[in-house]
């Protein structure tokens, strides 16, 4: 069970909690994913499958406005990503967009849109971090292009990175090793995150580059009010989290 964390500044550095987690198109508890996110009061949370149908907008300012977070990247054409944020982040921010990642159709599957929401962030004492959600592909050749896509970006940031991701593969997989030169995955690769009722697979993740210092990675079983049972009902995917220091 995780305590809440809130944005800070030290002589240290930028503290910061980063949440990922495929909503599943606000499909599962209500309740329980609203109340998750409460508890685990992410300073940004990266969001996977948001609402792509019937006012997607709409439906994403009201879980948005549930968890006191602003929207930074998403709704209509957000290609079901999304960034949500506490007004200290938002406050932070330099620039933000949506990538769009090209895909070969095969079948049905691989016409869902693919892309990479980013938000450059100004790090209070100077620098900047990039922080970005993503979502690849169901199919092998469309996530290593998707995979290389991310790279080229990440190598253009001239910033520390934080990318977090329904990567739809493990660690052993071709578009996870072809990602490793940019960006590592932190937690312990045993924090499973997939399916949430009874995960056997992490291909939920957040990544981070050379200049991000990690105080705790983990996959959320559970929070303040939300037990595991309750929790693998919000998606079919559980949250993943990092606290870092920039």
């Amino acid at each position: 069970m995780l305590s809440t964390s809130s944005t800070s500044s030290t002589s240290g550095g930028w503290d910061l909690r980063i949440v990922s987690w495929n909503l599943w198109e606000l499909r599962g508890d209500l309740h329980a994913l609203v109340e998750a996110v409460q508890d685990l009061a992410p300073d940004v949370l990266l969001v996977q499958e948001a609402p792509r149908f019937v006012l997607p907008t709409t439906r994403l300012a009201w879980f948005a406005r549930q968890v006191d977070r602003q929207i930074l990247v998403g709704g209509r054409g957000g290609r079901g990503l999304a960034i949500l944020a506490t007004d200290e982040v938002a406050a932070q921010v330099i620039r933000r967009g949506m990538h769009p990642v090209a895909q070969q159709l095969s079948d049905l599957n691989s016409t869902y849109p693919r892309g990479v929401a980013a938000v450059r962030l100004s790090v209070p004492g100077g620098g900047a971090v990039v922080v970005s959600s993503t979502h690849l592909a169901l199919q092998e050749n469309n996530r290593l292009a998707h995979a290389a896509h991310l790279t080229e970006l990440v190598d253009a940031t001239g910033a520390p990175a934080i990318v977090g991701g329904d990567l739809n593969e493990t660690a052993e997989g071709p578009a996870r090793r072809l990602l490793e030169s940019v960006l590592t995955d932190p937690a312990a690769q045993t924090e499973h995150t997939f399916p949430a009722r009874g995960p056997v697979r992490r291909i939920d993740a957040v990544l981070a580059t050379a200049g991000v210092q990690v105080r705790r990675a983990i996959a959320v079983t559970s929070t303040q009010r939300v037990d595991e049972e309750r929790l693998s009902g919000a998606s079919d995917h559980l949250p993943t989290l990092l606290d870092v220091t920039l």
